[in-house]
């Protein structure tokens, strides 16, 4: 997409969690989702233009206090990795509406973009073998 637009930061969280809504996301994953994006918010500044923000921008919140401590205490990793996935997930929507060129992730973040060949860990390989196998019974003339 090569549309870019002059969005500011605000009014596109405001895109996003109407979005989050509209596809029937349960209310309390729209409220996590509009907490963390108001510390991206301030991170960025409200004014902030969506299209200029760069994976520097993403990758200085990212490491920044207020996403990886609460109350003067470090984050659950599980809490960090929420944050991050909530972002990522507003960058590409931002993406898909045509508010942003690429998606700007840092380089350790862009593995995330990559999506999946199955879903799933891959199944041990079924291995033949005549072991354990029963044999056939003869047949009788």
């Amino acid at each position: 997409m090569t549309k870019t637009t002059e969005l500011e930061l605000t009014a596109g969280i405001e895109q996003y969690i109407e979005h989050l809504a509209a596809i029937g996301k349960k209310a309390s994953t729209v409220g996590t989702a509009k907490r963390t994006l108001a510390l991206f918010e301030e991170h960025l500044g409200a004014k902030k233009v969506v299209a200029k923000i760069m994976p520097v921008h993403v990758a200085g919140f990212f490491n920044s206090e207020a996403a990886t401590t609460l109350k003067g205490k470090p984050r659950a990793k599980a809490s960090v990795l929420q944050i991050r996935r909530i972002v990522r997930g507003a960058l590409v929507f931002w993406h898909e509406q045509g508010h942003l060129e690429s998606v700007p992730l840092p380089k350790d973040e862009k593995k995330f973009l990559e999506p999946r060949k199955n879903g799933k860990a891959a199944a041990e390989p079924i291995v033949e073998t005549t072991e354990a196998q029963p044999t056939p019974a003869a047949e009788s003339k």
